[in-house]
């Protein structure tokens, strides 16, 4: 009978473990450059706000260093694109904790609005000037972590 109330008070200890969800405000974290630090895949696409279809995102990874001591402000990136280029740099938040900027050290500094963020799910959008440059004038990424 003991057996059986201990086998039962873990499942239930299990249970109430698996369903606390996480939060961006992770109490050991000094900031929200160690929240988003880690593996990142790409999951969904949308251009000018239509869901791409077409592209194979399975190659798109984005690798953020976490920084180190973890106040620093910026740290390293490595990044392969979904044509399966790859590319690496440094990377830091901006604007209050609302930009995600890269800097390939190859190419030039990228601006990525932080549309939201948890340890499950980050969602990045980059506004282009379609008068400079042609192609779409929003490109929205979806990443969740590997």
């Amino acid at each position: 009978m003991t057996n059986k109330i201990l086998i039962v008070a873990l499942a239930l200890a299990t249970l109430g473990s698996a369903s606390v969800s996480c939060s961006e405000n992770i109490p050991d974290c000094p900031s929200r450059m160690c929240v988003m630090a880690g593996g990142w895949k790409l999951t969904e696409v949308y251009i000018d706000g239509e869901k791409d279809v077409t592209s194979d995102l399975s190659q798109y990874r984005l690798i953020l260093t976490s920084p180190s001591p973890a106040t620093d402000t910026t740290s390293s990136f490595s990044r392969t694109q979904v044509s399966g280029k790859t590319d690496s740099g440094n990377w830091s938040i901006r604007n209050n904790n609302t930009v995600l900027q890269l800097i390939p050290s190859d190419a030039a500094k990228e601006q990525w609005i932080i549309e939201s963020l948890t340890p499950r799910k980050l969602v990045l959008i980059i506004h282009r000037d379609t008068n400079i440059k042609q192609g779409p004038s929003t490109i929205e990424f979806i990443l969740e972590p590997y």
